[in-house]
C-alpha cells in the first residue's frame, strides 16, 4: 500500500534520539477477534535506544522481573561471510534509559535472532541461533540453534544447543508448563518441524513437516487464545508466484498436533503478534512495495489487524521506518502497547522503542 492510505495522526517523537524520523501514520481500522474493525491506533511516542555496532537489528522485548530487557544482535551487517554476529541485551527500569547487561557471543560465529519469553520456573529465557557463515551451503544452511538463559537478566548460562542441527528455532511460546517452537531448514532443501520443550534446554520433537517441504516457510509468531487454540503467523519466501509468497495464518486446537492453514493477504517478514486484552489481534510486520520479498530496500515496519476469522491482515499504523527494518518485540503494560524494533530509515540500523495508544483499552 502506499502511505497515503493511512490517515496522519499526532506522534511524539524524542527529537534528541531521533533527528531524522519520519512522522508516523495512522488507519483507522482494527481487525477485531470476530468482528469491529473501527477502531485505531496512535503512535505516542518513538525513540533511539541503541546505535552502538555498526549495524544493530534483530528485537525482542520482554518485562522480566518489574524491569524491561531487549535483546538483539550486534554486527557490520546484515548478514555475511565473516560477521559473526553478537547478541547484545539491554535493561531500562523506564524504557527511557537503557544499559548494556550481556553481550552473548560465540567464536567464528553468527548468533541471530534473540528472542525472548520467561520460563515456568521464572528464568529469562533467550532462544537464539549459531550461524556458521564461513562455512556454508545453498542446500541446508549450517546452523544450530541455541538457548540462554539468566535468573537476574544479567547473568546468563553458556549456551545450550537444542533441537535438530540445521533447524532455526525460532522463539519459544508458552502454554502453562509447556514451551512450543518452529523450527525451520533454511535453504534450498527447506523443511519445518514443531518441537516442544517444559525447560527451554531439551527441545522434543512434536510434529515433522509442519509444512511440506518446497513451501519456503520460516520465521513465525505465535500465541495461545483463552480456550488454548494455538493460532501461529507464519513467513513464507516461495517465489514461485505472488500469492505463494503470502503468509499463512494457522490455528490448531490441543495437542496441536493438526494444524489448519489460511492464507492472508499480504507478503511479510520478521513476525511479531500479539492478543490484546479484549481479544483482537495485532501484528507488527516487515511490509514490502508490491508484495515483493525480494524488492529489498522497499521495506517498511508497520503494525496491523488481523482478523483471525477471515484471515485478512488490515495495515492500522506505520511506525518510522525504512529499508532494513522490523523485527519488533510486542508486550502490553499498562495501557500501552510497547514495540520494540530496528530500523535503518535515519541512516544507520538501530534500535528503537515505540509506545502506541489503542482505541477502546486502557
Amino acid at each position: 500500500p502506499s502511505l497515503q492510505q493511512f490517515p496522519p495522526t499526532n506522534i511524539t517523537i524524542i527529537k534528541s534520539n531521533l533527528p531524522h524520523c519520519m512522522v508516523a501514520l495512522m488507519l483507522l481500522l482494527a481487525g477485531r477477534l470476530g468482528a469491529d474493525e473501527n477502531r485505531g491506533i496512535k503512535i505516542v511516542e518513538v525513540r533511539k535506544i541503541w546505535d552502538a555496532a555498526p549495524h544493530n537489528a534483530f528485537t525482542d522485548l520482554e518485562r522480566f522481573k518489574g524491569g524491561w530487557y531487549c535483546a538483539f544482535r550486534e554486527g557490520r551487517g546484515h548478514a555475511g561471510g565473516g560477521d559473526y554476529g553478537k547478541i547484545r541485551v539491554i535493561a531500562s527500569s523506564d524504557g527511557r534509559a537503557w544499559k548494556s547487561v550481556a553481550l552473548l557471543q560465540t567464536k567464528r560465529v553468527d548468533l541471530r535472532d534473540a528472542k525472548l519469553s520467561i520460563t515456568p520456573t521464572g528464568e529469562l529465557l533467550l532462544n537464539s541461533c549459531e550461524y556458521r557463515v564461513d562455512d556454508d551451503s545453498a542446500d541446508i544452511r549450517n546452523n544450530t540453534s541455541v538457548t540462554y538463559r539468566s535468573k537476574n537478566g544479567t547473568d546468563w548460562s553458556v549456551g545450550t544447543q537444542i533441537a535438530d542441527k540445521g533447524y532455526w528455532l525460532w522463539q519459544t511460546t508458552w502454554r502453562g508448563d509447556t514451551g512450543y517452537a518452529l523450527g525451520y531448514q533454511w535453504g534450498n532443501r527447506d523443511a519445518t518441524r514443531f518441537y516442544r520443550t517444559t525447560d527451554g534446554n531439551q527441545y522434543t520433537l512434536h510434529v515433522d513437516h509442519l509444512r511440506p517441504p518446497g513451501d519456503r516457510s520460516n520465521e513465525h509468531a505465535m500465541f495461545f487464545d483463552a480456550e488454548g487454540r494455538a493460532h501461529m503467523l507464519l513467513r513464507r519466501d516461495n517465489a514461485q508466484s505472488k500469492t505463494g509468497g503470502y503468509a499463512l495464518l494457522g490455528q490448531a486446537e490441543p495437542p496441536y498436533t493438526d494444524w489448519e492453514w489460511r492464507r492472508l493477504n499480504i507478503t511479510l517478514g520478521g513476525p511479531s503478534m500479539i492478543q490484546l486484552p479484549d481479544g483482537r489481534v495485532l501484528a507488527c510486520v516487515r511490509r514490502y512495495a508490491d508484495e515483493n520479498h525480494r524488492n529489498w530496500g522497499s521495506q517498511w515496519t508497520e503494525l496491523g489487524w488481523i482478523n483471525i476469522q477471515t484471515a485478512k491482515y488490515t495495515p492500522a499504523a506505520k511506525l518510522p521506518s525504512g529499508g532494513d527494518s522490523s523485527y519488533a518485540g510486542l508486550l502490553w503494560h499498562n495501557g500501552l502497547l510497547w514495540i520494540s524494533y530496528y530500523s535503518s530509515h535515519s541512516g544507520k540500523t538501530s534500535i528503537y522503542l515505540a509506545k502506541a495508544k489503542i482505541a477502546g483499552l486502557k
